[in-house]
């Protein structure tokens, strides 16, 4: 009987082994299909093209493909991951200035073996573009949700893993900066334009147990390291356009803090840029999360930070807070509308699996002549707005 059971197990594959193999297979497979690449180079010819110039900024931009290694026609799957390779595809053929992805790369919910996989087999895609890029991490990059239905309480993820599979590959780039080695905080240059990134995940890695003290993907914040690279940036920022971007979304229409940390302090420190103020910024907590620092902006000539954009809330939005726009992109992964978490924006949209409605994308378009930002969607995106910068 021992025996039967022993050559049972090794005839059998365990389950992480078949599915990662599976993951694999189906990564292989991923190919752009033609009608969505000439639909999305359609949009760029049509609408994007005519306002492109040797001053411009143009960017492709995905948020939110939350990547999962199963084959869904209703809800996220490794349909995310082929909406990477399709928009790529187009960047290339176009010759954009920069690929930007705003955080999810992946679900999150898949055995750690297969999350990395799926975030390696993403990094590999851009780095295969012409265009530089930037990913920014999002609050299911860590694998949390993975965690969350798990038994017994230890981290998928070890500290550095995201690290190492993601945040390097940005700065190994020539086109994208950063103050030092570790610093959380990017930028990009073309002429007047400048593009600053901020971790809105910048959640400690502290181990109780076992398991993370932080939720990663509950928890959303921004800590005191960012900012004083951020004042930095900042402080050396001259006559310049410049746009933020981040995961979350960093203060509510109110103007309260949309994060659990520090989303209003990063809001404040931006306000006092455009208004050339020198001062302190500060807030009552102590810990992880404490921020005591002072800034002086009051020689960056005419710089200012007119736009902060991000993802993560699956909807779309634009609102203004103290004269900076804010503005939320939708969800790239297949959000169907008969699944219960799909979001009452993405059910409007009736997005279906094989259509043009399964993906979600945007080229940004940056004119600082016209002093303007264009946003063309595609798929389940609206398809225009614009705003002044």
């Amino acid at each position: 009987m021992k025996i039967k059971n022993i050559a049972s197990r090794m005839l059998t594959p365990k389950p992480s082994e078949f599915i990662s193999a599976h993951t694999d297979m189906f990564l292989k497979r991923l190919k752009p299909r033609p009608f969505v690449v000439d639909y999305i180079k359609g949009v760029y010819d049509n609408n994007v093209k005519p306002n492109v110039t040797s001053d411009t900024v143009t960017l492709s931009v995905l948020t939110d493909t939350h990547a999962k290694a199963i084959a869904s026609a209703s809800y996220y799957g490794i349909n995310g991951a082929r909406h990477i390779i399709e928009a790529n595809n187009v960047s290339d053929a176009v010759n954009l200035d920069l690929n930007v992805h705003l955080g999810d790369l992946i679900d999150g919910s898949d055995k750690p073996e297969i999350s990395r996989g799926l975030l390696q087999f993403a990094v590999e895609n851009y780095q295969k573009s012409k265009a530089p890029f930037y990913l920014l991490e999002g609050n299911h990059d860590e694998n949390d949700k993975y965690d969350e239905h798990r038994f017994f309480g230890s981290a998928s993820f070890h500290r550095d893993d995201y690290d190492s599979l993601v945040t390097k590959y940005n700065f190994e780039q020539p086109d994208i900066f950063r103050l030092n080695p570790v610093s959380k905080v990017g930028w990009y240059d073309k002429g007047d334009i400048r593009i600053v990134f901020i971790d809105t995940s910048d959640i400690p890695y502290i181990l109780s147990n076992g398991s993370k003290k932080y939720d990663f993907k509950k928890v959303r914040g921004v800590r005191e390291q960012q900012l004083e690279d951020l004042i930095k940036i900042l402080e050396n920022t001259i006559d310049k356009h410049v746009i933020v971007m981040g995961h979350a979304n960093i203060v509510s229409p109110s103007g309260r803090s949309a994060l659990n940390f520090n989303g209003d302090l990063v809001q404040q420190l931006l306000v006092s840029f455009n208004n050339k103020t020198s001062g302190q910024l500060k807030n009552e907590l102590t810990g992880d999360f404490g921020v005591n620092l002072r800034y002086d902006f009051s020689s960056t000539g005419i710089s200012k930070v007119t736009t902060y954009i991000c993802g993560h809330m699956h909807y779309e939005k634009n609102y203004k807070v103290s004269e900076i726009n804010h503005i939320i992109l939708n969800c790239s992964a297949l959000m169907g509308k008969k699944h219960g978490l799909t979001t009452d924006y993405n059910k409007k949209w009736d997005r279906r699996y094989n259509e043009i409605s399964e993906l979600a994308g945007y080229f940004i378009n940056i004119d600082p002549n016209k002093l303007r930002l264009q946003i063309f969607g595609y798929g389940a995106a609206t398809r225009y707005v614009s705003f002044e910068i």
